[in-house]
């Protein structure tokens, strides 16, 4: 049986960056307009954490809206928009990010197959710090 911890793992992705902190940022920035989303949010919890720790959030007008058009379908506002974590451990910067393909997995119908696009979506925007 798989333990409730492992499944929450498993719901993450974790890439260690090839960059440092800031460069990891702009790169995840730069790559985002680059695949046509765009970075609607940054938050820096440098001076609240007491690391570098910093939030992007990344959305797609045509993805968002085709994903809360039907009504049956809204509860995936809640996990809107896309979020990339950027974070200092011990042995270098990490993004981490929901994994959206494992997640469209569990989702039926047209949604799920978006959220497999947007799966593709997030590879492409954390490869740029690879």
């Amino acid at each position: 049986m798989v333990a409730v911890e492992d499944m929450m793992k498993q719901m993450v992705k974790g890439v260690r960056s090839g960059y440092g902190f800031e460069e990891t940022l702009e790169r995840l920035k730069k790559r985002t307009e680059e695949v046509g989303w765009t970075v609607i949010g940054e938050y820096d919890f440098r001076e609240k954490v007491g690391l570098k720790f910093a939030i992007i959030e990344v959305c797609n007008r045509d993805f968002a809206t085709r994903a809360v058009s039907k009504p049956e379908n809204r509860w995936i506002s809640a996990m809107m928009p896309c979020k990339f974590s950027v974070i200092e451990m011990p042995d270098g910067i990490y993004v981490f990010g929901m994994n959206m393909g494992l997640f469209a997995k569990m989702v039926p119908g047209e949604l799920g197959e978006l959220l497999s696009k947007v799966a593709e979506i997030d590879e492409k925007i954390i490869s740029a710090v690879l």
